[in-house]
């Protein structure tokens, strides 16, 4: 295996395990603190979720972004000055993506899921008070909300990879097929010439 492939396998794991930690929040976390005997034990349950999710998802995403930067190094050095002309306003789109989806998983781990458990620690401390059973679930219909949109995000983020890869697949292809097309044209058109000059020989030996 290459390096470039062994980077793709990289990018491609650390993607799938992101999605799959928003559907782990979305359809197991949250739904089985709401079968907790208790607030309490459902807040505990959510906080030791939490704990995992928050560095787990900041992880893979770091392990997305510098395994695509250091594939995107590659493709570069192949491509050579054809780099933009070939995939930059792809690239572009998906670099835009990619930012709002940084973005708004940051706002979900450090805005949402993070202070649930800060605010437990506060309480507990006495230097402030726990947050209500009403803001917890305002909070946690947000997160909820918030995975779904990083999965839509992440789902264009992967359809414009996609589309780069055809594009730096199907470019150099066609430039192939034209060149083939231009060479046998000019094969073809130079036995014209002696058959030409042939008969202009045989007008004037005629006259």
């Amino acid at each position: 295996m290459s390096s470039g492939q062994f980077l793709m396998w990289i990018h491609l794991c650390a993607m799938a395990a992101y999605v799959g930690a928003q559907f782990a929040v979305i359809y197991m976390l949250i739904p089985a603190a709401a079968t907790a005997p208790s607030e309490a034990a459902r807040r505990a349950s959510l906080i030791a979720g939490f704990k995992f999710y928050n560095p787990f998802t900041i992880g893979v995403l770091g392990l997305i972004v510098i395994s695509g930067a250091m594939r995107l190094t590659d493709l570069k050095a192949s491509m050579k000055f054809d780099y933009f002309a070939r995939i930059g306003s792809a690239l572009e789109l998906k670099l835009a993506l990619a930012f709002l989806l940084i973005f708004v998983q940051t706002y979900i781990t450090f805005g949402l899921a993070f202070r649930i458990g800060r605010q437990e620690e506060v309480a507990a401390h006495g230097d402030g008070e726990a947050f209500t059973v009403e803001r917890i679930d305002s909070m946690l219909r947000r997160i909820r909300a918030m995975a779904w949109l990083t999965i839509v995000l992440a789902a264009a983020v992967i359809w414009v990879s996609l589309n780069m890869v055809a594009r730096a697949a199907d470019e150099p292809a066609a430039a192939s097929r034209i060149s083939a097309r231009a060479t046998s044209g000019r094969t073809a058109a130079a036995p014209e010439r002696p058959v030409t000059f042939a008969m202009l020989a045989a007008r004037i030996d005629m006259a």
